[in-house]
């Protein structure tokens, strides 16, 4: 006996198509398991037989139909079955709960993702720039690029229409001895020493030293607090050093690096603009020659006359500065023995020196003293970390040290952030009743340590 097909009958559910490639790898960690074939075939004859059960209500007649309907094996499972369930396994356990689904739901949500990602990104990229205002810039005489605020030129700084930015002046026809920043003209044919190894500063034969005559005129008050800001390690970048010199106040004195080049133009040109200038004398540091400052460098394993050498080197680089202040030189400054060379020398020439302070113990300022000469010491360096809240901190903590003692004296780096801070805070002193002072007029107004 056959059984007949009966069109109310449930048809068998057709072959689902091949999955393409994202679904064969996302196969594994689906959430609902599709169930075998032959589970499905037995289900169907089942419901079948039991809808001709009710139909003619013969459960023998069924029993004997679905007897001689030939039974279906379930296939062999083999290992790559074995696989993708352990995997399956593992997958529910590990794999995130949006990555389980069908292929093109999964897809769908990377999606999503991916751009969520990426917009979230560009969103907290461009409030970061807005925020901080910052960018890659390289600093002068350093390999090392780190992020500093961008400088910008407020509208009284800005260059003359026929002028370029990093242009150097032409040089005008003096007709008098004194510069219009009010500087005396360098050189001063009194004030050289023309040695066999090159001009060097001298003092007079009127008794003018050097120092005071190269040295920016001072006119505020007395009694007012002086703060003296030093700018170290300019000349590196002649582009920056005209951006500082048109920039900041006349008062900040510049430090010139020996090594830099067209330092006699850079110079005068600074010194055109009113900055008086100090040279940065070579010295050695505790981690030479790890940290070197040069051919030049004064050291505490020379002799005396070596040491000399190089000393009247730095003496012969240019002419109108009005003395030194060291360029590294934590080590040479801690050593009474050879800082007396060099006191006994500036002393005898009429020229200042301005300790750095590189090291916790420098003699420098002392050995000045004791040799009758002229010195000063700084206070603080303000910007070791540049940027804005320490710089702005430094400078408070400077103001601070001048209502206590009448002075204080802190050195800077040409920093585009610094020079941008410096120009900001020198605006506000006048109304603080401190007086932005060149470094040579707080000379000899601190206690060596």
């Amino acid at each position: 006996m056959t059984l007949q097909a009966d069109p109310d009958d449930r048809a068998l559910p057709a072959e689902p198509k091949k999955a393409g490639l994202m679904g064969r790898l996302l196969a594994p960690f689906a959430r609902l398991r599709k169930k075998p074939k032959h589970a499905e075939a037995e289900m169907d004859i089942a419901m079948a037989v039991s809808d001709g059960s009710g139909e003619h209500g013969d459960m023998a007649h069924a029993d004997m139909d679905m007897a001689d309907a030939p039974m279906m094996a379930p296939p062999r499972e083999g290992f790559k079955h074995k696989l993708l369930r352990v995997l399956s396994i593992i997958g529910l356990v590990l794999w995130p709960g949006f990555l389980r689904g069908d292929a093109r739901t999964v897809s769908r949500r990377l999606l999503v993702l991916s751009w969520a990602l990426f917009l979230g990104g560009l969103i907290s990229l461009v409030g970061w720039l807005a925020v901080n205002n910052q960018s890659l810039v390289q600093l002068p005489g350093s390999e090392v690029v780190i992020g500093v605020a961008r400088l910008t030129l407020p509208p009284e700084a800005k260059l003359a229409p026929d002028q370029k930015a990093g242009e150097q002046k032409p040089k005008q026809a003096d007709t008098a001895n004194y510069l219009p920043s009010g500087l005396l003209v360098a050189p001063d044919p009194m004030l050289v020493d023309n040695t066999n190894v090159g001009a060097m500063p001298k003092i007079g034969s009127d008794g003018r030293q050097p120092w005071r005559a190269y040295s920016r005129p001072y006119n505020e008050p007395a009694d007012r607090p002086r703060i003296a800001i030093v700018l170290a390690n300019v000349g590196l970048s002649e582009t920056l050093t005209t951006k500082a010199a048109d920039l900041l106040p006349p008062a900040i004195t510049f430090a010139f690096n020996p090594y830099a080049p067209n330092l006699a133009v850079q110079i005068e040109y600074a010194r055109r603009q009113g900055h008086e200038v100090l040279l940065q004398l070579p010295m050695e540091p505790f981690e030479y020659p790890a940290s070197d400052p040069g051919p030049y460098t004064l050291l505490t394993s020379l002799t005396e006359p070596e040491n000399q050498r190089r000393l009247d080197w730095s003496l012969t680089r240019v002419q109108g500065y009005i003395g030194f202040t060291n360029f590294m030189g934590a080590k040479y400054t801690s050593s009474p023995e050879h800082m007396r060379l060099v006191a006994e020398t500036l002393k005898t020439r009429g020229l200042m020196f301005v300790d750095a302070r590189t090291a916790p113990r420098s003699v420098a300022g002392r050995a000045m003293r004791d040799a009758g000469g002229v010195f000063a010491i700084s206070n603080r360096q303000i910007d070791q970390q540049p940027t804005g809240p320490v710089i702005e901190s430094r400078l408070e903590e400077l103001e601070r040290q001048a209502r206590g003692t009448g002075v204080a004296v802190g050195f800077a780096q040409p920093y585009p952030i610094t020079l941008d801070r410096l120009l900001a805070w020198s605006k506000t002193l006048a109304g603080k009743s401190y007086a932005l002072a060149p470094v040579s007029a707080v000379v000899n107004r601190q206690t060596p340590e």
